[in-house]
């Protein structure tokens, strides 16, 4: 029996792992690009909801870069590790959901963007 529940439990415990991981690299890559474009990070942490970096927001397109390099960085991962399916499965997932425009996401901050761009391109008549 207690083979059989740890047979279960280590996959679980490995996926959530993995989850976390990619929780990890998510946020490295929206770092590395707010540094490489000269942003100004006030915090890094850890809420209810998970891990998160609070920077400047710089201009639009600064903006929308930040954005997109967490989401971008789990793809990335997701299909360099194809072989290494429960690590490519949590990053392709992780990087999805977060391209989704819900409140506070990645993908409501790059829809914005691309919205306050559009809005900027129209001449106002």
């Amino acid at each position: 029996m207690l083979r059989f529940v740890l047979a279960w439990l280590s996959p679980v415990f490995q996926g959530m792992g993995f989850g976390v991981l990619a929780m990890v690299l998510h946020e490295a890559g929206h770092l590395a690009v707010a540094l490489l474009l000269g942003l100004r990070i006030y915090k890094f942490g850890v809420n209810w909801k998970g891990m998160y970096v609070l920077r400047e927001a710089g201009p639009l397109a600064s903006n929308l870069l930040v954005s997109l390099a967490g989401p971008v960085t789990n793809l990335l991962l997701s299909f360099a590790w194809y072989h290494k399916a429960s690590f490519s499965l949590a990053n392709l997932c992780f990087g999805l959901v977060n391209l989704l425009p819900i409140q506070g996401s990645d993908g409501e901050r790059i829809f914005q963007s691309i919205e306050d761009a559009k809005r900027r391109q129209t001449p106002s008549g």
